[in-house]
Parts: structure tokens; sequence; C-alpha cells
């Protein structure tokens, strides 16, 4: 994960990466991001996975790329869709209810 960090104050703000993950026994690429409170709702999340999103299919580092999130946790959601993501499947990861969102490569078309 890479440290986010203020531009203004210096001061971290969050994580933001792409990370390898197994769901459902298949090997993913996720674009996974937290965020401390204090920061929410002010796009760093939206634009560091927007980066994040970029490198992964300039790169050709996967075909597709998956964010899992909790089936109660509405801002990563919305934080998904802005990267162009729709939700694909509900599924268990970790032993926790998900949804699983995802975005084809461009070059997929």
């Amino acid at each position: 994960m890479n440290a986010l960090i203020e531009k203004q104050s210096g001061r971290l703000v969050g994580h933001c990466g792409l990370l390898v993950q197994r769901v459902d026994e298949k090997e993913e690429l996720e674009i996974a991001y937290s965020l401390l409170p204090a920061y929410w709702n002010k796009g760093y999340a939206t634009e560091a996975a927007i980066k994040c999103r970029d490198f992964a299919f300039e790169n050709n580092f996967a075909t597709s790329l998956i964010s899992i999130i909790s089936i109660t946790n509405i801002p990563s959601e919305k934080v998904a869709l802005k990267v162009g993501m729709i939700k694909d499947k509900e599924t268990v990861y970790n032993g926790n209810r998900v949804n699983i969102f995802r975005l084809y490569s461009p070059l997929m078309k």
C-alpha cells in the first residue's frame, strides 16, 4: 500500500494501492484504499484509486481490477463507482460478506 499524503499539510491521510487477493479460488488484483476519518469525503480516495487503476492498466498488470468492499460500506462503494467499477457479485471473503466491484481493462473491449 502507498501512503497518501496531503500536499498542503504533509499529513498522512490514508493508504491506497494494488494488492493481489484470492477471492472465490481465483487470484485477483485489487485496488484497495483506506482513509483516516478526518479526510473522508474530500476526494482523496477517488483520486488515489484512479491513479492505481490507470497504472495497473497502462502496465498490463491485469485484464480486470476489483475492490473488495464490506456490504455496509457505502462510501467505499461510491469510490468504486467513481473509478468506473460496477458491482460484480456478493461473496464471503475472510469470513465476511462483501461486494466485489469490478472494472475491465479498456483493452478488453
